[in-house]
């Protein structure tokens, strides 16, 4: 991720700063309050008789980056492109990146330690491998992970082993995975929209799960689950029951763990 300016296709908090007739202007909270831009064009997929029935000053949105503009530090987001599974993912997302942030500016205060040098000790390191800190954060709770490969000071360890156990519940797994979906046909977005929706459909009701959108043709699979044999079996379901309608349509797909690299 550019930690100047957001990727197109990228979801993002956006706090909205003022609400005009021709669209919004709001600041993005992740990268450093900067300006963005949502046309009216942008708002909804109907016609917008009241900007402000679908956004308002003061309010936080979840909205995906159109494009970027970075000899003019224009930023075009759209709010009518994210869908319901999207914002509540992202939005989840953003809360546990704030719970985490606070956890280690109170582990950083405690042992006399800028955040930034907590970040390069071990933070980065963690977001890395696994994706994000509170996924590793996670594994500790779990007891699949000790720390001994990220902090080598044996006391240092044991504090923040101490503080992941007394502030993260070790019940629920997370896992992602990510399908490329396309169709040459004609009706190729409808296509894919449903082949999606299979797999969202495809969701036991006990574990909670959602297919959203990156940048076509590549999609993302994210399951919660209490142990990962039930999350892994939900995954499967969601892969396969895209798989099945895509093969019944002559659709192109593949499932993998990372997502699929552009060709150069």
């Amino acid at each position: 991720m550019d930690n100047n300016y957001p990727s197109r296709g990228e979801l993002v908090i956006a706090n909205v700063e003022r609400v005009v007739g021709y669209g919004a202007f709001v600041r993005l909270e992740e990268y450093g309050n900067k300006q963005g831009i949502v046309s009216i064009s942008e708002f909804s997929q109907k016609w917008v008789k009241n900007p402000r029935s679908y956004l308002r000053e003061g309010q936080k949105a979840v909205l995906k980056v159109l494009g970027v503009k970075r000899d003019r530090g224009h930023i075009d987001l759209s709010l009518k492109k994210v869908n319901d599974n999207e914002r509540r993912i992202k939005l989840k997302e953003y809360k546990l990146e704030i719970r985490i942030k606070k956890l280690l500016e109170h582990f950083a205060e405690q042992n006399k330690m800028e955040l930034k040098q907590v970040y390069s000790l071990f933070g980065n390191r963690l977001a890395e491998d696994y994706g994000s800190i509170y996924e590793a954060f996670a594994q500790v709770a779990n007891g699949n992970e000790d720390l001994a490969g990220y902090v080598e000071d044996a006391k240092l360890r044991a504090d923040l082993v101490k503080m992941i156990q007394e502030n993260i519940k070790p019940t629920l797994v997370s896992i992602r995975g990510f399908v490329t979906l396309s169709s040459e046909s004609g009706e190729g977005v409808r296509l894919v929209r449903e082949a999606l929706l299979k797999g969202d459909a495809a969701f036991p009701k006990d574990v909670e799960g959602g297919v959203s959108y990156i940048t076509p043709p590549t999609y993302q699979i994210d399951v919660t689950a209490d142990d990962y044999k039930i999350a892994e079996k939900a995954m499967k379901d969601c892969y396969e029951a895209i798989e099945k309608f895509a093969q019944s349509k002559g659709m192109e797909f593949e499932f993998n763990r990372e997502p699929k690299k552009k060709a150069s």
